[in-house]
């Protein structure tokens, strides 16, 4: 999704879960919702956390991964940015209007880094937000992604206090379709654009604060 989804400092793009493919707009002044004092989400698998330097050779080697990068915003990924990228995320919190922030996706078994998923907060009162995600290659098929994203949005919706959030995909993703679609976010638009020299169509998807609140309420997340 772009689903990128800067839509991962970077959003989810890619046949396997994952797009970080934002597209550019301009942030006015919106109300302050740092979370300065957050540490990790807690799911019943995962643990969404700030990144270390423990997490680079991992998220190094799913992010070079061609498949991977396929959707993304990215080419050639080095490990030189993955070092950079995790000392950036360090220094970040969430929810900082403009500022996209990362989040590490790891086992809560033995914490290793299975994925990221990202946060953008923008504008407004209430503030919208768009999210992305990517899961590992190795990690797929495992509904991590599932997982990840609804606890996201109970963040983003809760803590955070947004209105409504958006994610952004190639339509060619079907992957991230199905987790915005499985989340409760419902298709609200398209358009014929191109990406890496291919041309193909981005779907928007959203969810409202209220629609969130009567999946919560029949027990749907």
């Amino acid at each position: 999704l772009s689903a990128g989804p800067v839509a991962s400092t970077d959003a989810v793009r890619s046949p396997h879960l994952g797009e970080h493919r934002r597209r550019a707009r301009h942030l006015d002044v919106a109300p302050m919702t740092r979370d300065p004092g957050f540490t990790s989400i807690v799911t019943e698998r995962l643990r969404l956390r700030r990144f270390s330097p423990r997490d680079v050779s991992a998220f190094h080697a799913y992010r070079a991964d061609p498949g991977v990068a396929r959707y993304q915003s990215w080419r050639d990924y080095t490990r030189e940015q993955a070092e950079r990228f995790a000392e950036q995320m360090a220094r970040t919190d969430p929810g900082v209007p403009g500022e996209p922030f990362q989040f590490a996706v790891a086992l809560v078994a033995d914490d290793a880094l299975v994925g990221d998923c990202m946060l953008a907060i923008g504008a407004g009162d209430p503030p919208n937000a768009e999210i992305g995600y990517t899961i590992a290659p190795s990690h797929q098929g495992r509904g991590y992604a599932t997982e990840a994203v609804i606890r996201l949005l109970s963040y983003a919706f809760g803590t955070h206090g947004v209105g409504t959030v958006t994610a952004v995909t190639d339509t060619r993703n079907a992957a991230s379709i199905a987790v915005a679609e499985r989340v409760g976010m419902r298709l609200v638009g398209s358009v014929h654009t191109t990406f890496k020299d291919e041309p193909c169509e981005e779907a928007t998807y959203e969810i409202t604060r209220g629609r969130w609140g009567s999946r919560s309420a029949l027990g749907r997340r």
